[in-house]
């Protein structure tokens, strides 16, 4: 029986990508179940397809293809590999994007260079995701094992920029935001397991009006001040918050609001939260 082929790009939906990945799947494996993860990364941000494909692991059935495609070097010599995960196998350029996903594993890490197959020979320079991606993954669903495609890699060999682990200060913490949700909710690289203080400053952050510092009461609030609560609700209006969310990390959120409006930040944006005294 064929593996279920989960798909996770930046190609977004108005274009013929993601329908011509489909068809090729469709083609040679047949029998394989297709599922979106997302296909709205925001173009090039490999942080954010990594916290995608991180946060959607342990969601999918035991023996799952992924096809992660966040590739701004596509064409290049950049290696393509598929990585071992439990049951699961992730194919997807060597940039980074498997880091949060080797985070969360609780198993070994298994690499195989994918990157001297037929289809990397005659392809596109630019579509990779259909034309090399796409098959190795239908291949692999149907039967085929990851030792016959190419060598193994030592774990030292593969790509990783760092995103899994906040810097860590006397004074605060330097985190990335991984995702801004539809919400505007900024999803950070701080685990949840991580204890965080009740309040924390954004220096030097910038708020998008005065009006947004304003409690229900009309009392000036800090614009500065960030609040650990348990739920959006316990957020004043305008008040930023940090949350444990739902997908394993603190999050920046405002109740019934946009943080990432507030804030003006997005995908792969740094930021410092300071220890308040």
């Amino acid at each position: 029986m064929s593996r279920t082929i989960a798909l996770l790009t930046d190609f977004g939906l108005d274009d013929p990508y993601v329908g011509q990945m489909k068809g090729i799947l469709a083609a040679k494996a047949p029998n394989s179940k297709i599922i979106d993860v997302s296909h709205g990364i925001d173009p090039f941000c490999i942080s954010q397809g990594s916290f995608f494909l991180g946060a959607a692991l342990k969601y999918f059935p035991a023996n799952t293809v992924f096809v992660a495609v966040v590739d701004p070097g596509v064409g290049s010599g950049r290696r393509i590999i598929g990585v071992e995960l439990g049951s699961h196998i992730v194919i997807a350029p060597d940039n980074g994007i498997i880091e949060l996903a080797e985070a969360h594993s609780c198993g070994s890490m298994i690499v195989t260079d994918l990157s001297e197959t037929p289809y990397s020979v005659m392809c596109s320079s630019t579509f990779h995701g259909r034309d090399v991606f796409a098959p190795l993954a239908a291949e692999i669903a149907c039967g085929t094992s990851l030792s016959l495609l190419g060598p193994k890699l030592t774990l030292r060999d593969v790509v990783r920029t760092g995103l899994k682990k906040p810097l860590w200060m006397e004074s605060g913490v330097d985190a990335v935001v991984l995702h801004c949700d539809r919400f505007g909710n900024l999803v950070l690289n701080i685990p949840d397991s991580q204890i965080m203080p009740e309040r924390m400053s954004m220096p030097g952050r910038t708020v998008s009006s005065e009006v947004d510092c304003l409690s229900p009461r009309g009392i000036e609030t800090d614009p500065g001040c960030v609040r650990r609560v348990s739920c959006y609700a316990e957020l004043q209006s305008g008040a930023v918050g940090l949350i444990a969310g739902s997908q394993g990390f603190y999050e920046l959120a405002l109740y019934q609001g946009s943080a990432a409006e507030k804030l003006r930040f997005k995908a792969g944006d740094s930021l410092r939260l300071k220890w308040s005294v």
